[in-house]
């Protein structure tokens, strides 16, 4: 029986990782002022990085969008949503790490580290053949 190895993370820089931190806070401050929608940072996110804080903010933002209906309702959440948000954007832009409690708390939206497959000819017959069910 063949069992299929299991992925490896893609190995990343301390530097780099740093760097996806930073260019996540400003993504996230960047919803917060209006001036990205979230879909639109969600799509310039930090692809491949093996970093808890990183894959919990992609979540956050999920979350954000998610709630928008809620947002509108209630502005006492709203302000504590935006502030929470804001507080973790911060400690991204100075390069830390966002708190174990909060990394735990997440930690049920995601197993993986997001992993971005390289789109070339034999990745695309793999979804081809998936979407078949070949």
């Amino acid at each position: 029986m063949y069992v299929k190895p299991k992925k490896k993370e893609p190995k990343v820089s301390y530097e780099a990782i740093i760097e996806a931190r930073k260019k996540t806070a400003l993504l996230i401050f960047n919803v917060l002022n209006g001036r990205l929608s979230v879909l639109s940072a969600l799509k310039m996110f930090p692809k491949n990085i093996p970093d808890d804080s990183v894959n919990v903010c992609f979540h956050i933002l999920v979350h954000y969008e998610a709630d928008e209906d809620i947002r509108k309702k209630d502005p006492l959440y709203k302000e504590e949503q935006d502030e929470f948000m804001d507080y973790a954007a911060q400690l991204l832009d100075s390069g830390e790490p966002l708190p174990i409690n909060i990394i735990k708390e997440y930690n049920g939206f995601y197993k993986e580290t997001l992993l971005y497959p390289e789109i070339n000819k034999a990745t695309i017959i793999s979804r081809l053949k998936k979407f078949i069910n070949i």
